[in-house]
């Protein structure tokens, strides 16, 4: 990245308030979401990481691949990263449906935006970092920007806070453990996508983690391990993970910071444990 960005360490910068992996993206490209085109067709997930990106992303393209085709070979080439650039495709001349995943915030994303499809999965913060911290930080980074994305509080605050704006699902990651069907058939009636019981029922055995770990299209092993070790972007997908790593001080740490950051946005309910599930 260049322009005005500032390094925050030597693989991430920080660029018009958002932090970036500075090999991944440039100014230029960011600069020039605000004049890329949508068309009516489009559908984005837009994700803070690692709160489900890659299941929802397993889930929308199984909805929506009878109209797209066998011409992908896998999920992240037929939903690519809109913000990245490596091996970057003129996206013009994709057919549609266009599909785009995204961690951006509202600012940076293209304007045109505001009135097509876009699904919000977000992840209750404890299991959040607890999975961000086996893919690369420990978990005293998360209330601060030296991560990518910046601030797990920041993302979801500015893209609730404009919910109004834009033609939004809100899904939750412990949404989707607790009731996958409910959530495909959720996606499937926001998407306009008139789906049969049993094609829904296909989407949701396709969906689940067992299935995806071993579906080369979805678990990312496509991906050099000089890039990213294997294994990593499909864990556990379990709720609750985040009680194996958190001390008692650091969990009431984040009861704490999570109070203060969130306390103007009661709506906002995140199931935190399997005991809570069950309720």
């Amino acid at each position: 990245l260049t322009r005005d960005n500032s390094k925050l360490t030597d693989d991430l910068v920080k660029y018009k308030d958002y932090v970036f992996a500075k090999d991944l993206v440039n100014a230029e490209h960011i600069d020039s979401l605000q004049s890329f085109e949508i068309r009516d067709s489009d559908i984005f997930l837009v994700t803070y990481p690692k709160s489900g990106t890659i299941w929802a992303q397993q889930i929308i393209t199984s909805i929506c691949e009878s109209e797209m085709g066998d011409i992908y070979p896998n999920n992240l080439e037929m939903m690519p990263w809109l913000e990245y650039i490596d091996k970057r495709p003129d996206y013009s001349l994709r057919p549609n449906p266009r599909l785009f995943a995204s961690h951006l915030t509202p600012v940076l994303m293209p304007p045109g935006l505001r009135d097509k499809k876009m699904i919000y999965v977000m992840r209750n913060p404890k299991d959040n970092v607890t999975s961000y911290y086996h893919w690369c930080v420990n978990w005293a980074m998360f209330e601060t920007p030296k991560i990518g994305a910046s601030s797990w509080f920041d993302h979801i605050r500015e893209w609730h806070s404009k919910r109004d704006q834009y033609n939004i699902l809100f899904l939750t990651y412990e949404d989707m453990i607790m009731d996958l069907k409910t959530a495909v058939t959720k996606i499937c009636r926001f998407l306009d996508r008139d789906l049969t019981e049993a094609d829904i029922n296909k989407i949701v055995e396709k969906a689940t983690f067992k299935n995806m770990k071993n579906d080369r299209k979805a678990n990312y092993e496509f991906i050099p391990e000089d890039i990213l070790k294997k294994g990593q972007f499909l864990r556990k997908g379990k709720i609750g993970e985040w009680k194996n790593m958190f001390t008692v001080a650091q969990s009431e740490r984040f009861d704490q910071v999570f109070e203060e950051r969130m306390k103007d946005i009661r709506t906002l309910k995140f199931i935190w444990d399997v005991a809570q599930q069950s309720e």
